[in-house]
């Protein structure tokens, strides 16, 4: 099986086949394309402003959704669990939900399959009015993400020359949990669908079921490097004990920087775990511990 773009193929990751001893693995959104910015402050943030009627409140909204969602440790959570901690940071500044309510939403996100279908689900059976508000703002943030286009979502500073360096020496995956004709999109936008040899998504797998995946195909742990943004990437690569790399938010052409002219080659001199506990740390230290004041 092979995936085709505009006359570009590369491998799936069944047929994968490495060419390099060493592999490195991209998350696309907020690490490679400059995604969840414009998402964040387009879709995300101004669709929950306009289901729950906080227009008028908009700066100081907008400011604690960005700062859940791209500025703290739960950058990447998923949108039901931003939603709840949303509703509790709003709570008797500009909203108050009832009670009820709210036990029900959390029960169904204990649940665990946190979807638009398992939503409208739990709706038919509860009838409850927060799930609906819930499921109307996620549908309206989608159409939202579906109307933008390729010039929102350009690669960060730096992509392209360290993309460019890497090839040819090691090889390079995309490990992403956005859908596959989304990330194919944006890659293709800008040209960069030459690059990886093998494309994840979500529906292939979890980020570290597909990390878990290549490491089967001969990789040793050590000669895998795994670049993101997000704490589920940090996760994915400890679960299957490789390496790290942040894109740190607010820095990301800098760290691309880094990356080319410093990291790669440490990696690529097999002398990584000299300088991964700092990079952790800094990836820890930069996102921020003081919320946002919505008063």
């Amino acid at each position: 099986m092979m995936i085709r773009q505009k006359g570009c193929s590369m491998q799936s990751i069944d047929s994968f086949v490495p060419q390099h001893e060493k592999l490195l693995c991209f998350d696309s959104d907020g690490t490679v394309i400059d995604a969840m910015n414009v998402k964040h402050n387009r879709c995300h943030g101004p669709s929950f402003l306009e289901e729950w009627n906080l227009t008028e409140h908009a700066e100081a909204v907008q400011a604690v959704w960005n700062e859940i969602n791209l500025y703290e440790k739960s950058r990447g959570v998923n949108r039901f669990l931003a939603l709840n901690e949303m509703l509790n940071r709003m709570e008797g500044v500009y909203l108050h939900t009832d009670e009820k309510d709210l036990a029900v939403y959390r029960a169904w996100l204990e649940k665990g399959d946190l979807s638009n279908d398992s939503l409208a689900a739990e709706i038919e059976a509860t009838d409850n009015p927060l799930l609906k508000k819930a499921l109307r703002w996620s549908k309206s943030l989608n159409e939202k993400i579906a109307a933008l286009k390729p010039k929102d979502k350009p690669p960060f500073d730096n992509v392209r020359k360290t993309l460019d360096f890497a090839q040819g020496q090691v090889d390079l995956a995309v490990i992403s949990s956005s859908n596959l004709s989304a990330i194919l999109e944006e890659w293709d936008a800008y040209g960069l669908l030459s690059f990886p040899s093998v494309m994840t998504s979500q529906e292939i797998g979890t980020k570290s079921a597909c990390i878990a995946k290549l490491l089967k195909k001969g990789y040793a742990a050590k000669n895998v490097l795994m670049i993101g943004d997000a704490y589920p990437d940090v996760q994915a690569a400890a679960a299957n004990g490789v390496w790290y790399y942040p894109i740190l938010t607010r820095h990301e052409g800098e760290s691309w920087e880094k990356l080319f002219r410093v990291y790669l080659p440490l990696f690529l001199a097999d002398r990584y775990d000299e300088v991964q506990d700092a990079l952790l740390d800094r990836f820890s230290e930069n996102f921020s511990s003081n919320r946002s004041d919505p008063s």
